[in-house]
């Protein structure tokens, strides 16, 4: 069954080689450990307070809301919907917990989530000591403190802490049960009690990260594989092999339960995971999108709390039958799939583009922005650490450790996470569990190069400088995109406009609008809206001009025109811009509506007709 295998040593000296610092070092590894992640805490506390200052500290962004508001009905027992989640379920329920136990106020998520980036750095000193040892494991946990992403979502309402901390659980785990030698005899000599119990951590671990990070779900089937082709290799009998699955499958079947059976129950489906993937696929693979990032159809909109909706209610339209979520996900992946088949060429440069901006240095943020918010958070100014550095370091690690099995695992598991930011879109936040798993080879690669400087290797600390730089190289290759910061600018601007201070806001919707970019037309429809309530038609016009029809803003170019022309007494000029408005975007209720309205006085069978319409609409608005 294969030939016998030598036990795996690290591939450059072992900490105590180092002499008496290193000696030291083993000795006290565990006060080094609490000073270094007691650093990372104070870096997050002190980020929080600096944010707490600022216009973000009270305004909940698109997503924390949506949980915010899914949690404070779960915990007031009032949460009904009737289909299969729509959103990743766990965060919602470990939200609702916290304000069940104390209050329905998110800055005790933003407390909640500075634990998870915490303990997220212990996982990562884990992951990178059982890599290559203490060393390596403390320098990874230093680097994690330091990684200006973890601090971010530290301290915001969003589920990524949690969602991080379950992905390193998951990894820690699979180094940990692959830690004992190669050799079979080994194996059969460890404590096969404790890893059946790590095993079965392992599967319940992997269900609660696919319920916080859906797409992890592909992590679910790769792991077995990889403890089958190890125990495989070192000879384990059939029986444990069996056993090994087993547990792993009752650990997994533990964690997805409750949410399986819920779906089950409330829409009739065996769904594994949210209702998302569909439109998802189609928002990132579209080619009328020439981006190879996220953005917004013209047919739904981009607001969480309605897009997933309206995607169903245009999927119900085209199929000519009304469609649950789940088939209307199916329906949209079936349209990325027609579009791949009849453009292969441009499908396969957008998929090129997409894998480089999976290692690009540029972080894309749906959300927040790391060097946007410094101008008012001055703690992100500091010279953290960025992708950028880490990638590089840790490609040249990885190929230094690819003799390990554990490095073999790792990358296996982190490249079919990377496989679904490829064929979906990548975003910073999205990008978090590859940066955490490449971490301790960055440290392990910096370990590497110290120790052979040392030695006088100069040989080979200059082919693993090479090597290094040429993965940079690919770090700063120019990909489309990358330069598109408007989003950022429409968000300020939201914010500063709901706390009144409307002229500020204005400057920076302006700002994003003189970009140029895809996210202008947001800017150019919110500055049309102001305009218009100011009395400025001319200023207003030129804005709303700017959105072509093709734009995701232009149903709500069209909604606004509608107002106006309502205001200024032009009725049938309204009707047609309210037409134009729902013809783009078919599940609206507001701007049909208002065309319902206008019709009771000038068509009243259209009325009729529109209302139960609107009915019909109406019905897909119960989902979650």
């Amino acid at each position: 069954m294969g030939k016998k295998k030598r036990k795996n040593q690290p591939v450059y000296p072992a900490p105590a080689a180092a002499g008496a610092s290193a000696g030291w070092l083993d000795r006290n590894t565990g006060l080094v450990l609490a000073a270094v992640l007691a650093v990372g805490l104070i870096i997050r506390i002190v980020a929080l307070i600096n944010l707490s200052g600022t216009v973000y500290a009270d305004y909940l962004l698109w997503d924390e809301r949506i949980y915010h508001k899914w949690a404070k009905e779960i915990a007031a027992g009032t949460f009904h919907s009737n289909s299969v989640y729509e959103f990743a379920p766990l965060p919602a329920y470990v939200m609702a917990f916290v304000y069940r136990l104390i209050s329905p106020d998110a800055y005790h998520i933003r407390i909640l989530n500075i634990v998870f980036g915490t303990l997220s750095c212990w996982l990562i000193y884990l992951t990178g000591k059982e890599l290559a040892g203490r060393k390596v494991g403390l320098l990874s946990c230093l680097i994690a403190c330091l990684y200006k992403p973890f601090i971010l979502y530290s301290i915001v309402p969003l589920k990524e802490s949690l969602s991080l901390v379950l992905f390193l659980l998951v990894t820690y785990l699979l180094v940990k049960v692959l830690s004992p030698g190669d050799s079979g005899a080994e194996r059969k000599d460890m404590q096969q009690t404790g890893n059946l119990i790590r095993i079965g951590f392992l599967g319940a671990a992997a269900g609660l990260v696919l319920n916080a990070r859906p797409n992890a779900v592909v992590l679910v089937p790769v792991i077995p594989l990889i403890l089958f082709w190890y125990g495989y290799r070192d000879r384990l009998p059939w029986k444990k092999l069996l056993k090994d699955a087993a547990v792993y499958g009752a650990g997994l079947c533990i964690a997805v339960a409750p949410f399986v059976i819920r779906n089950y129950m409330v829409a009739g489906e065996v769904a594994l995971t949210t209702s998302q993937a569909g439109f998802n696929l189609y928002l990132g693979n579209n080619l009328g999108n020439p981006d190879p990032y996220y953005r917004p159809a013209p047919f739904a909109s981009s607001s969480p709390f309605e897009q997933g909706i309206q995607f169903t209610i245009e999927a119900s339209r085209r199929a000519g039958k009304k469609l649950t979520s789940r088939e209307a996900s199916d329906y949209w992946t079936g349209e990325v799939l027609k579009e791949a088949t009849a453009h292969p060429t441009a499908f396969a440069w957008k998929m090129g583009q997409k894998l480089l901006v999976l290692v690009n240095r540029f972080e894309a943020c749906d959300h927040y922005d790391t060097d946007f918010i410094s101008d008012f958070a001055i703690v992100f100014k500091a010279p953290f650490v960025v992708f950028w550095v880490i990638f590089p370091l840790s490609m040249a690690g990885i190929l230094a450790l690819r003799k390990e099995r554990k490095t073999r695992a790792l990358v296996a598991l982190i490249s079919v996470y990377a496989a679904t930011l490829v064929v979906f879109f990548t975003t910073a936040r999205y990008r978090l569990p590859i940066a955490a798993v490449l971490i301790p080879f960055a440290a392990a690669e910096i370990c590497i190069l110290l120790s052979d400087f040392r030695e006088k290797k100069y040989g080979k600390v200059a082919g693993n400088v090479v090597l290094a730089t040429f993965f940079l190289v690919i770090a700063f290759l120019p990909v489309r995109g990358t330069d598109n910061r408007t989003a950022y600018f429409n968000t300020h601007a939201i914010i500063l406009a709901s706390k009144e201070k409307e002229d500020e806001a204005i400057q920076y919707w302006k700002m994003s609008s003189e970009m140029g970019k895809p996210f202008s037309a947001f800017a150019d429809l919110a500055l049309g809206g102001r305009y218009f309530r100011r009395g400025n038609i001319g200023e207003a016009t030129a804005y709303l001009a700017k959105i072509q029809d093709d734009s995701f803003a232009a149903a709500g170019k069209y909604e606004l025109l509608g107002d106006f022309f309502f205001h200024e007494r032009k009725m049938d000029e309204a009707i047609a811009a309210f037409e134009k408005s729902i013809s783009i975007n078919y599940g609206q209720r507001r701007a049909r509506e208002k065309l319902i309205a206008l019709y009771k006085i000038k068509n009243p069978q259209m009325a009729a007709q529109e209302e139960k319409t609107l009915t019909y609409i109406k019905s897909f608005y119960d989902l979650m």
